[in-house]
């Protein structure tokens, strides 16, 4: 006797056993603390940046900047160069992997586009 084969019920056991959790959860841990973003934002647009640039541009206090950039050289998304001079002197720019990043940001900035979520920001901002 032949055996049938429902194929609603394979696909249905396959959505039941694949799983909701987000792939990418830790990496959005990452980038999702405050000033991150902002950090690599700015590191696209112009880099080298100074750290007393980046601080007085985002203005943030030395301390989170401290934590924020060390964390970013940690994952490899920034490379960190210090200078013996007096007084110090230390930049930050992208790494290549950071540069990467590039194409997340063209990919929030089509979808504000379309949503005109730029445009509410800032008349909210206002």
């Amino acid at each position: 006797m032949a055996k049938t084969i429902n194929p609603g019920l394979e696909t249905q056991e396959k959505l039941e056993q694949a799983s909701i959790l987000c792939p990418y959860g830790k990496l959005l841990e990452v980038l999702g603390k405050p000033h991150t973003l902002e950090i690599i934002y700015g590191l696209t647009i112009r880099s080298p940046l100074r750290f007393t640039q980046i601080q007085k541009k985002l203005k943030l206090q030395p301390k989170t900047l401290t934590a924020r950039t060390k964390e970013l050289v940690k994952l490899g998304l920034v490379a960190r160069t210090s200078y013996n001079e007096i007084p110090p002197r230390v930049d930050y720019e992208l790494t290549q992997k950071g540069r990467d990043l590039d194409g997340m940001f063209k990919a929030l900035n089509a979808w504000a586009r379309k949503y005109n979520y730029v445009e509410q920001h800032r008349a909210r901002m206002r």
